[in-house]
């Protein structure tokens, strides 16, 4: 069959064929054919392109698709079965869900409808409570529902606004008509993923979104933004709104990073925050810093540990105190999370009736709660073909659990009953081929000054089955980017328009203690990643030779520094007293690639990674790409060690030279770099102190292989053309200040740094970190490197005066990052990072 019309000015031609060999489930409404196979006007212009594209182009498209998302860092999937450790990375489906203006016009008014009579209910439910009191609602919805804090009750939120933010999971069911699946107020999750599918679509599917008229994403978040400057009164041009996350261990926290980036908002933690004299306020390296609104990221629950008495310290103390007081807005207010009780929606087609005058335009998907007696005798009576789950929470039982009707009569307002429902079918890649796919879509609402405003598209979900769609299957889900067309042009729109003028220029940012301490500990983690990969590449570099690795004088040095840190075990001979080569390699590959391992590379790595998680919001997008490269470095047993190493110290140099080139030399810069010297001069001293006793007996192999794990080889032997000899390699080492690897450059650095970090007021004297950091200098400068090595009867020896020199310095480097962190760092809780000096001392 052929299909030949012209659809918004772009051909259709033989629009089923990309499609032809799809089995569509007789069960369900099929999206993009009518019953008599033909397509719908509104899927005209997609099936075009994909049919242009043709299905050999879709296997690498798709791998593009998962390329972006991964180098933009969306690595974990939260719609998957998160206690699966085999869950994936977020899964984007290329093949996008249109839907015609009339049909989205229909959805935008039944959400904006429900918005409001949900609005409505909340301001009873922490207000009057006449829905409570004349039994439109039933009591155990709210004194037996953990959504329902009484703690909350009698605050009004800013601008008398109890819904700011909603959203809500659509499905269409087999007779085409779109039902409301599940509510969610506490704090709605997907728009930062469905931005982040529009922002790899538009990629893929450039010639589509440019020809038709889409409607644009931004303007929603300008809404968005707008509706909260305005409820605030904020005229300023940097108000105090904030976004606020869990943490990186949140699965949801790429969208938090996202959203903050694009939205413009700082992302905090609880511990960022505190509560001072009934107000909020964010704890930076200058001080505190009032905030005046909040866009969390948290359930309702964990939003104040104090009031709520909850263990987990991801909410601030006191907040929902300064919420009763009206000096703050939360984006939604605490305890929106009532309308996410599943058994509210039961009651929803009265209550429109009697607050809003009219019938729900989105029905519910059909469902009883079992405290209402007439609706438990129904599901009693076909208990079998229902589908049980809470009546208070999104949980649903599995179907091999049989709830009996003698536990439903026990304690009925604990249960609801559905319909089985069959969500409507629509084409998938699978990675294989085109199959179809149940999918159900999440659209979002955000209130604005005359009612709500609707996300023109949102986030489609997509299995293979219906109960995957419903959480009660472990099955990989995917996503789709939702298309909105519309019959009129559809301007550009930037989120930057309408800006308001600057009134004075900014040249230094402020950041919180939090990132300060991250950063500070990145810039650790990057420089102790370089220098156990120099070192181990050196080794596999000599081991690599034609010699036995006994006759390779080199190894000694590097054997012995990799035993002293304990990244290897003490290294095991042979009957002949050779050392045992099979065992040697076994070690440095366990010093590769064992996760377990403390110092082992990939440990290393794993925590530049974390580290890097938890600030990617102050990194560059290209900063964030370099360090994603570094999983690369996973398992590889069986590939080369040292082309593994190369590739690693590769990326570790290319996000060096990021920082130095694109990062401007504001607090985060300084702090990371501070995390960088540290770690360089403890690393240097520690080499130094390992290498010195071996001098004495092969001072050439010695000197050579310390240069080399130094990255100094190639300076000295362009600077002195001769032999290795103590006085001038220590001199490069330790004095020059024009070596960026020497300890006297690192001491530069930090007496630089010190000297730049905010103070809290006119002093007269420094401070301790930076008395410390001009000692270190000052010493390093005093060294009288000409007699090092002195000639004495049998033999060589060295001078002491370096050891103990090396002593002092270890002393002193830990004191200062103990004054730093005092001094900077203590606003926060003490964070799980550990430094190496050496012989077991922390930094």
């Amino acid at each position: 069959m052929t299909n030949n019309r012209i659809y918004r000015g772009v051909p259709v031609e033989n629009t089923e064929t990309v499609l032809n060999s799809i089995m569509w489930p007789r069960d369900s409404y099929c999206e993009p054919f009518s019953n008599d196979s033909v397509p719908r006007e509104h899927w005209d212009s997609l099936l075009a392109t994909l049919n242009e594209k043709g299905h050999g182009t879709f296997g690498s498209d798709h791998e593009r698709a998962r390329r972006m998302r991964y180098e933009d860092g969306a690595t974990i999937n939260p719609f998957d079965d998160l206690s699966e450790q085999t869950t994936g990375p977020w899964g984007l489906d290329i093949i996008p869900f249109p839907i015609s203006e009339q049909e989205w016009n229909g959805i935008e008014s039944g959400i904006k409808q429900r918005a409001n009579l949900l609005e409505q209910v909340l301001a009873d439910t922490y207000g009057p409570q006449n829905l409570l009191k004349s039994g439109q609602i039933g009591s155990e919805l709210y004194f037996a529902n953990s959504s329902f804090l009484r703690a909350c009750h009698n605050i009004q939120p800013s601008g008398n606004r109890y819904l700011t933010f909603y959203a809500a999971d659509l499905y269409r069911a087999p007779d085409g008509q779109f039902r409301v699946l599940r509510d969610y107020g506490a704090n709605p999750t997907g728009i930062g993923y469905a931005l982040e599918n529009r922002i790899v679509m538009s990629r893929l599917f450039s010639k589509l979104y440019h020809k038709s008229n889409i409607r644009r994403l931004a303007p929603f978040f300008k809404a968005f933004n707008k509706a909260l400057m305005q409820r605030l009164s904020l005229k300023k041009d940097d108000p105090g709104i904030v976004l606020l996350t869990p943490g990186p261990n949140n699965p949801f926290y790429f969208e938090h990073a996202l959203l903050s980036r694009y939205l413009g908002y700082p992302l905090v933690e609880g511990q960022d925050l505190t509560v001072r004299n009934g107000k909020v306020f964010l704890k930076k390296l200058t001080g505190l810093e009032l905030v005046e609104a909040v866009f969390r990221q948290i359930d309702d629950q964990s939003c104040d540990p104090f009031t709520l008495r909850r263990t987990n310290l991801t909410g601030v103390a006191g907040l929902i105190q300064v919420c009763r007081e009206n000096n703050i807005d939360i984006v939604n207010p605490v305890g929106a999370g009532f309308i996410d009780t599943p058994a509210l929606q039961c009651f929803l087609p009265q209550l429109s009736t009697s607050l809003l005058g009219e019938e729900l335009l989105l029905k519910n998907r059909p469902g009883w709660w079992c405290g209402d007696q007439n609706s438990l005798s129904y599901v009693e009576r076909n208990l079998a073909h229902m589908e049980m789950g809470s009546a208070m929470a999104h949980e649903k039982y599995a179907k091999d659990a049989d709830v009996p009707c003698e536990k439903i009569n026990k304690e009925p307002y604990k249960y609801m009953a559905w319909e089985p429902i069959q969500p409507s079918s629509v084409p998938a890649w699978n990675g294989d081929e085109i199959a179809a796919s149940r999918v159900i879509f999440r659209v979002f609402a955000c209130g604005v000054e005359n009612g709500f405003s609707v996300m023109p598209g949102g986030l489609a979900i997509s299995g293979q089955r219906t109960d995957t769609l419903l959480g009660s299957s472990p099955e990989k889900l995917m996503s789709k980017d939702i298309l909105v067309f519309s019959e009129e042009p559809v301007e550009p729109f930037s989120m930057m328009a309408g800006l308001t003028s600057i009134p004075s220029f900014k040249r230094n940012s402020d950041l919180p203690n939090r990132v300060a301490d991250n950063l500070l500990w990145l810039g650790r983690y990057l420089e102790r990643a370089e220098g156990t990969v120099r070192l181990l590449r050196a080794a596999y570099n000599y081991l690599s030779g034609e010699d036995e690795p006994d006759e390779v004088p080199e190894l000694t040095f590097l054997l012995s520094i990799l035993q002293e840190r304990r990244i290897i075990p003490p290294i095991e001979k042979d009957q002949h007293g050779d050392i045992a080569e099979a065992r040697l390699y076994l070690s440095l590959e366990a010093a590769l690639f064992d996760e377990e391992k403390d110092g082992s590379v990939i440990s290393i790595l794993n925590m530049v990674r974390k580290v890097a998680y938890s600030v990617r919001d102050r990194l560059s997008i290209d900063s964030g790409r370099v360090i994603n490269r570094l999983e690369r470095f996973r398992g590889g047993y069986h590939e080369d060690p040292l082309d593994k190493l190369d590739e690693t110290l590769f990326t570790l140099s290319a996000f060096s030279g990021l920082a130095m080139e694109s990062m401007t030399r504001g607090m985060g810069w300084r702090f990371m770099d501070m995390g960088r010297r540290i770690e360089r001069a403890i690393n240097i001293t520690f080499l130094i102190r390992t290498a010195l006793p071996l001098v004495c007996n092969d001072s050439y192999n010695t000197l050579q292989a310390l240069l080399r794990v130094s990255d100094s080889l190639m300076t000295y032997r362009g600077r002195y053309r001769s032999t290795f000899q103590l006085s001038p390699v220590m001199d490069l080492l330790l004095a020059d200040e024009g070596n960026p690897k020497s300890l006297a450059f690192q001491f530069c650095k930090l007496a630089e740094h010190v000297e730049h970090l905010p103070q809290e007021d006119q002093r007269r004297f420094a401070s301790k970190e930076e008395r410390i950091a001009l000692e270190m200098l000052t010493s390093v400068r005093l060294l009288n490197l000409a007699e090092l090595q002195c000639q004495v009867e049998g033999g060589v020896t060295i001078s002491k005066d370096i050891p103990k020199f090396l002593d002092n310095i270890e002393l002193q480097l830990k004191e200062f990052s103990q004054h730093v962190t005092a001094h900077y760092l203590t606003r926060v809780p003490a964070t799980p990072h550990y430094g190496l000096i050496s012989r077991g001392s922390v930094v």
